[in-house]
């Protein structure tokens, strides 16, 4: 049987997970790692806002300059 990589319990007294540690010990470590994985999910909110509020920009630009030509015709004025 296989032990628990942490607190070394054997396989016949826990369960011993994929990860390699058991249960107690696998819900230990994500509690731990709750801050960083939330700070990560907030920066990719914010890194997907900051792109969609940049899209958004370049289509209201887009829009003044241009109207509703397509990129094809506007390539053809020059």
């Amino acid at each position: 049987m296989s032990n628990c990589k942490k607190c070394l319990a054997s396989g016949m007294r826990v369960h011993v997970l994929s990860s390699g540690f058991c249960q107690e010990c696998q819900s230990e470590l994500e509690w731990k790692n709750a801050p960083q994985v939330h700070r990560g999910q907030m920066e990719k909110k914010a890194r997907m806002q900051y792109y969609e509020r940049g899209e958004a920009y370049v289509k209201r630009k887009w829009k003044e300059k241009y109207g509703d030509a397509s990129t094809e015709e506007v390539a053809s004025y020059r």
